[in-house]
Order: C-alpha cells, then structure tokens, then sequence
C-alpha cells in the first residue's frame, strides 16, 4: 500500500466508523482533526484512532488501552491478529454503548 492509498483507506475507516455509530444511535460525538478521529462520550471519555503515516498503522487508543493495527489481507490486524474493528467494538462498550462495525 502506498501512502495515498493508506490515506484513502483510512478516510474510509472514519467514514464507516461515523456512519455506524450515528446508524445505531449511539450517543458520541466524532470529530476528525489533521490525523485525529475522536469519539467523545457522554461522560467526556474518549477513543482516539489515529493514521501514523510514516509506519502506514492505524493507532486505537481507549479505557482498554493502546493498539497499532497495519493493513494485512484486506483488513486491519494487530500483530497478534485482533482486527480493528473488534477491538473497536469491545472499546465502545467498555464506553457504555453497543454498536457493532
């Protein structure tokens, strides 16, 4: 994946991210600032995913902790091969509320 590619795929994370959470009536606000997408709960608390251009990973960062995902086999992995999006789902509801991606 080159740069662009990256970007253009992480544009598409975000998108699906926002559009899931607002399809499920979770009670978030997002908002994406430079590299930054926030999920903001009510009680303030937060989930930061974030695009490290130079390592071409995306970072989740929450109540569970720290995450770096790369792109491998048309998903998002850990190296320990948790995907993005369950790590994402199960960081929502440590936040209190149920979405799935």
């Amino acid at each position: 994946m080159n740069v662009a590619e990256f970007h253009q795929n992480i544009e598409q994370v975000w998108q699906k991210i926002e559009e899931e959470l607002e399809n499920q009536d979770c009670d978030v606000d997002c908002e994406i600032q430079g590299s930054v997408f926030t999920i903001t709960f009510d009680d303030r608390s937060q989930i930061v995913i974030n695009k490290q251009e130079p390592l071409l990973e995306l970072w989740l960062a929450s109540r569970l902790g720290g995450f770096h995902f790369s792109y491998k086999n048309n998903d998002w992995a850990a190296n320990d091969g948790k995907r993005f999006w369950d790590c994402l789902t199960e960081a929502v509801a440590a936040h209190g509320e149920t979405v799935t991606f």
